[in-house]
C-alpha cells in the first residue's frame, strides 16, 4: 500500500468494527465536524485519522494523517456523554458496540451512544494522508 491509497470499507458486524477502531484510534475529532441526520437515521462525522496501517510500511519513520469520513446508519437515537461545550476537540480511543449501541469512546470520559440494532457503517478516505512528526503515545 502506498501512501496515495485511501481506505473505504464497510461494516455490518462487531468484528468489522473492531478494525475500523483499530485504524481510527488516536484520530482527531471536532464537535463541529458531527451531524445526526435524524430524518435519514445517519450519523456522520468528519475525523483527522492517524494512519497505523502505515506503521509497517514505512521504513522512513515517517508518520502520516489523514481526514476521513465515517458514517453511521440506521441510527435511532444519538446520546452525547460528557461532552464539554469548551472543548472543540476530542481524540477518539475506540469505537465499540454494546447492547444495540456503537460508541464512540472519546478522550476525557466521553462517549457519542448511537442506538442502532444493527452495525452498518463506512469509513472513507476523504484526502491522501500528509506527513506529520507527531505520532500517538501509548503508556
Amino acid at each position: 500500500m502506498t501512501i496515495e491509497n485511501k481506505i473505504r470499507l464497510n461494516a455490518s458486524n462487531n468484528d468489522d468494527l473492531k478494525i475500523f477502531s483499530f485504524l481510527c484510534q488516536d484520530a482527531i475529532i471536532s464537535k463541529e465536524e458531527i451531524f445526526y441526520d435524524k430524518k435519514n437515521k445517519m450519523f456522520v462525522a468528519t475525523l483527522t485519522r492517524y494512519c497505523w496501517e502505515q506503521q509497517k510500511l514505512n521504513d522512513k519513520n515517517i508518520n502520516y494523517r489523514v481526514v476521513t469520513g465515517l458514517q453511521i446508519r440506521n441510527v435511532k437515537n444519538v446520546e452525547y456523554i460528557n461532552l464539554k461545550t469548551k472543548i472543540p476537540f476530542y481524540n477518539l480511543l475506540a469505537i465499540t458496540y454494546e447492547k444495540e449501541n456503537v460508541i464512540l469512546n472519546l478522550s476525557m470520559s466521553s462517549k457519542i451512544k448511537l442506538d442502532c440494532k444493527k452495525i452498518n457503517a463506512t469509513i472513507e478516505d476523504i484526502d491522501i494522508p500528509w506527513p506529520t512528526k507527531l505520532k500517538p503515545l501509548h503508556k
